[in-house]
């Protein structure tokens, strides 16, 4: 009977170490389980996360490289209070090139509709007077400058009394008159 009683309680001890065993193993599963879930959230997040800075890096390779296309046309458009200094660079490029100029319209248009963002235009209407090629070397002048320029009408008239005068060209005094319409991009 002591036999059986003894095996009795190994019986139970044994039963409640593997019960202990197996509450144990769950705990560690449990635990090993949570750990990997972390684990593999935090990659998911290191991932999205390398993904976006590789995303930000390849943005500001682009806005590197287009940099001076930017600045380019940033510099193609009148800055905010420079129509004085683009009008004085105008009448300087026509004294350049010998001509008289009269500026005789200048309209700022910003019509939101036409017009949106940042930008309007600047429309000017001017009268030139010198030879034709005075005129000529004006008006490419005036497409070759830095700021975007649209030609919207240029007339060159020759007012000489005297048309058969035998100067070929109108290219002595100032017997060409030219009448020019034309805009320019201009920070509001």
């Amino acid at each position: 009977m002591r036999i059986h009683k003894l095996l009795k309680t190994i019986s139970i001890i044994l039963g409640v170490v593997v019960v202990l065993v197996f509450i144990a193993q769950y705990f560690v599963y449990k635990d090993i389980k949570k750990r990997n879930e972390n684990y593999h959230a935090l990659l998911n997040d290191l991932s999205s996360q390398n993904n976006k800075q590789g995303y930000l890096n390849i943005a500001q390779k682009i806005v590197d490289e287009n940099d001076s296309d930017i600045t380019l046309v940033d510099n193609s458009i009148i800055p905010v209070g420079g129509e004085v200094g683009f009008l004085g660079n105008l009448e300087s490029v026509a004294k350049e090139n010998g001509l008289v100029i009269e500026i005789s319209s200048l309209s700022f248009e910003t019509d939101p509709v036409l017009y949106p963002g940042p930008i309007g235009v600047l429309k000017i209407r001017a009268k030139t007077e010198g030879s034709w090629a005075e005129n000529y070397q004006f008006l490419s002048r005036l497409e070759a400058l830095p700021v975007k320029v649209k030609i919207n009408k240029f007339n060159l008239a020759n007012t000489s009394s005297d048309r058969a005068s035998g100067t070929k060209g109108g290219k002595m005094g100032r017997e060409w008159q030219g009448l020019l319409e034309f805009d320019v991009l201009k920070y509001k």
